[in-house]
C-alpha cells in the first residue's frame, strides 16, 4: 500500500511539473504572438536544425530588417550606425516531417533602436552584449553566410549566379548547390533559395527555414509565392 501510495505521489508531482512547463511555453507563444501583431516592434524568425544556428540567422535577419526601418526614420538622418538595446529572444524546439527542428524568434522594440551617437557604452549594455554573445555561441557574424548573401543579392540572372555558385563551392563557403528537382528528399528548410522566371532573370533571394524572409526586402516571403519560377537552392558552410 505504501509503495503504490509513492508510485502515487511521484505521479503526481511529474502531472504538475509538466503542467508547469506547458503553462510556461503556453504564455511564451502568447508573448510572442502578441510582439508579431505590435508595430510597435521589429521581430525576426528563422528556423534550423541547429539552435545557436537558428538563433544566429534571426539575429542577422533582426539587423536587415532594423537596417531597412531606420532607412525610413527622419531621426536616424546622418547617423552612420545605430545600436539595438533590449533585444529578446526565445527558442523552441518543433517537430518537422523529416527532423527535429529549432525556431529562433528574435525581436526589439522601436524605442529601443538609437543612434549610435546618442548611446554611451555602460556595464548594462556590455553586459547585455555579452549575455548575447554567450548565448549564440559568440556572436561574431557568420563570416561565411554574410558573403554569400551578399554575393546573391548582386546577381541579376542565371549565368551570373552559375559563376557566382561555383566560385562560393570552390572558396568554400558553399556546401552544395541543386535545382528543385535535386532537392527532393533533401530539407529544403536548410537551403538559401534564389528564384528566377523563365528568361533567366532572378526575382528573389529566400533565406533558409521553413518561414522564409527575402532577404532584400527583409519581408517575409515564401517560395510558394513564385509559381511557374525555377529555383536554385544553396547550402551555407557555417563559419567555424
Amino acid at each position: 500500500m505504501r509503495k503504490l501510495l509513492s508510485i502515487l505521489l511521484i505521479a503526481q508531482t511529474l502531472t504538475m511539473a509538466y503542467g508547469q512547463i506547458d503553462h510556461s511555453l503556453d504564455a511564451e507563444k502568447k508573448k510572442i504572438a502578441a510582439v508579431k501583431k505590435n508595430n510597435s516592434y521589429i521581430g525576426a524568425e528563422m528556423t534550423h536544425q541547429n539552435a545557436d544556428t537558428a538563433l544566429l540567422l534571426a539575429h542577422e535577419m533582426l539587423q536587415i530588417k532594423i537596417d531597412n526601418w531606420v532607412k525610413s526614420q527622419k531621426k536616424f538622418n546622418g547617423a552612420a550606425k545605430t545600436v539595438a538595446i533590449n533585444t529578446q529572444y526565445s527558442t523552441e524546439k518543433i517537430t518537422m516531417p523529416r527532423a527535429n527542428m529549432y525556431r529562433a524568434f528574435v525581436y526589439v522594440k522601436k524605442t529601443d533602436i538609437l543612434p549610435a551617437s546618442n548611446v554611451n557604452v555602460s556595464d548594462r549594455l556590455v553586459t547585455q552584449v555579452e549575455k548575447i554573445s554567450e548565448n549564440e555561441n559568440t556572436r561574431a557574424e557568420d563570416a561565411n553566410r554574410a558573403t554569400v548573401v551578399k554575393r546573391l543579392l548582386d546577381v541579376q540572372n542565371t549565368g551570373q549566379l552559375k559563376v557566382v555558385l561555383n566560385e562560393l563551392k570552390k572558396s568554400g563557403k558553399i556546401s552544395e548547390f541543386a535545382n528543385l528537382s535535386g532537392l527532393k528528399g533533401k530539407n529544403q528548410a536548410e537551403y538559401i533559395m534564389v528564384v528566377f522566371n523563365q528568361e533567366g532573370l532572378v526575382e528573389a533571394v529566400l533565406s533558409e527555414g521553413e518561414t522564409r524572409t527575402n532577404l532584400s526586402s527583409a519581408t517575409d516571403d515564401q517560395l510558394s509565392n513564385y509559381k511557374g519560377r525555377g529555383a536554385i537552392g544553396i547550402k551555407v558552410i557555417p563559419a567555424k
